[in-house]
């Protein structure tokens, strides 16, 4: 279950090989909720692009969801989101 929400941050996640990347993938990860999701595919690439939300610090979110991107093969880019809530 998610706590109250301090941020929102847009994640990419890019996969060439390495664990099947769908949908779903970012319901892996404790305490984050997505508010939209697209994933595109050309042969056996990936691309999923997200906005979440979740409490930890920027800093802190970014490390934890390249880590667990690296674990599976990806490669992750997380940027904080600074509109407005």
């Amino acid at each position: 279950m998610v706590r109250p929400v301090d941020h929102t941050s847009l994640v990419i996640v890019l996969a060439s090989g390495g664990s099947p990347l769908d949908r779903s993938a970012l319901a892996a990860l404790n305490d984050v909720r997505v508010t939209w999701v697209r994933v595109e595919r050309e042969g056996d690439a990936a691309c999923l692009a997200a906005r979440v939300l979740h409490e930890d610090p920027p800093d802190d979110f970014r490390d934890r969801v390249r880590r667990w991107g690296a674990a599976r093969g990806w490669a992750v880019t997380v940027a904080p989101d600074r509109r407005p809530h």
